[in-house]
């Protein structure tokens, strides 16, 4: 059969290199994920038309961002850490259950301490961090704050179970999983009619959709012997995935504060700012989140095995050409998105409550954020071979220093382009963190080499 001899040439073609291999894998996630990023964009272009740049929208956008700072900071790291040592420390199936369920518990418990410390600060920081909402807005947040807590913690356990995932190659599984959440919303906002345009319709949806993900996910890794009750609790080996995980808290914690600027600055703007940046961004992150889903995930699990193996030079020689294919490949293809960016608005979005004056809003945003992929995916890349490389406490002062000067840059170029402003602060970082994270890893990988 035709098929069969392709199919046969293809695998003896991908045998021959670990990083064929890696891109391989790296196919089938892009594809695989393709299903749940094309659900959540429809679930957007569903939230456009029932709610436009409505003043209940950035209740609800704020609101999620506010509530994913304690998750962000610790989740960000300790996922990380996690990848790396079940991906790179070659334990027993036994030891991998062990493992999981100890950082699960240990993680969850932690987000159970910082969650009332927070709720308690926040209403102090809303005066700033919303400094453009009226009283009564301001008022609604924090009703909305306390309808997103189930979220808080199914978002928690659910970013390590996909750790657990992708550091055992189940990118199958990885990639369809996250469409249950976007597909709960869409019915859920069709059976109420969208609640007449307010968050409260949102929230909840939001919340069962994380849930039922969070049930299949829980099935997936007990199929998959991931998931079992130990007879003991057994934090022994622990320190491998603490370790590495404190020394990334700084920069997540930093990392976790950008988006939280952006959205106070948009705050500030006027209503309908903050669902202005958001519509900005989702067909680029979007688009962004394939290719992440295609590399980023299977970065970090290849980049450990292959230093586990003592394979530097070849570390090195996969680091090269993965930044050429991502620099390159990503620019040709934001090129047509990014000239034809005002009709790609209009085409997805205006209808309904989005109109004309709400697509020119949007797209000098999607614009700036389309500029951004390029530099986005290389730091990427760059990040997961310094956490792969334990060089977490390097990469927490870099992503420390992004955050402080994209805040910067973020504030003076609102005051002088507006909300598109913010976006070109975020391109503009990302390229140079893209810049000091590929020489960092690099320099290093030669040394190790040599």
């Amino acid at each position: 059969m035709p098929i069969a001899r392709v199919v046969s040439r293809w695998n003896n073609y991908v045998a021959r290199s670990p990083l064929r291999k890696m891109g391989h894998t790296a196919l089938v996630a892009a594809t695989t994920s393709l299903v749940a990023k094309s659900m959540a964009f429809i679930k957007e272009v569903v939230v456009a038309s029932i709610f436009g740049l409505s003043g209940a929208l950035d209740i609800y956008l704020v609101a999620f961002v506010l509530i994913g700072v304690p998750i962000n900071v610790l989740l960000n790291a300790v996922q990380t850490a996690l990848i790396t040592h079940l991906a790179g420390a070659g334990l027993s199936p036994q030891e991998e259950t062990n493992r999981f369920v100890a950082t699960s518990l240990m993680t969850l418990a932690c987000l159970a301490v910082l969650l009332p410390i927070w709720l308690w600060v926040l209403p102090y920081a809303l005066p700033w961090l919303a400094s453009g909402f009226s009283i009564e807005k301001r008022q609604a947040l924090e009703v909305a704050l306390h309808w997103l807590i189930p979220y808080y913690f199914l978002t928690g356990f659910n970013l390590l179970g996909y750790g657990v995932l992708q550091a055992k190659v189940r990118y199958l599984a990885n990639g369809l999983l996250p469409s249950a959440t976007p597909i709960v919303i869409i019915l859920v906002l069709l059976l109420v009619r969208g609640g007449h345009g307010d968050w409260k319709a949102l929230a909840p949806a939001l919340v069962i959709g994380r849930a039922i993900e969070g049930l299949l996910l829980l099935v997936t890794l007990y199929r998959h012997g991931n998931l079992a009750l130990p007879h003991r609790l057994d934090i022994r080996g622990m320190n491998a995935i603490i370790t590495p995980s404190l020394a990334l808290l700084p920069g997540t914690a930093m990392l976790t504060i950008s988006p939280v600027v952006e959205q106070a600055i948009a705050a500030s703007m006027g209503e309908g700012s903050n669902a202005a940046l958001a519509y900005g961004y989702k067909l680029p992150s979007a688009l962004q989140g394939i290719i992440v889903t295609a590399v980023g995930i299977t970065a970090l699990p290849y980049f450990a095995k292959q230093l586990g193996q003592g394979e530097s030079a070849y570390c090195l020689h996969s680091l090269n050409r993965l930044s050429l294919w991502l620099l390159v490949g990503s620019a040709a293809l934001i090129f047509p998105f990014s000239f034809f960016s005002s009709d790609i608005v209009a085409l997805l979005y205006q209808r309904g409550a989005f109109d004309s004056l709400a697509t020119d809003r949007v797209a000098p945003v999607q614009f700036a954020y389309f500029m951004q992929i390029p530099f986005a995916l290389v730091a990427m890349l760059g990040v997961k071979l310094l956490a792969a490389l334990k060089l977490n406490w390097l990469t927490s002062a870099y992503m420390a220093i992004a955050v402080l000067l994209q805040a910067l840059l973020a504030y003076e170029l609102s005051v002088r382009y507006g909300t598109q402003g913010i976006a070109w602060a975020a391109t503009l970082v990302s390229a140079l963190l893209a810049a000091i994270t590929f020489i960092s890893a690099h320099l290093t990988l030669r040394k190790l080499s040599q």
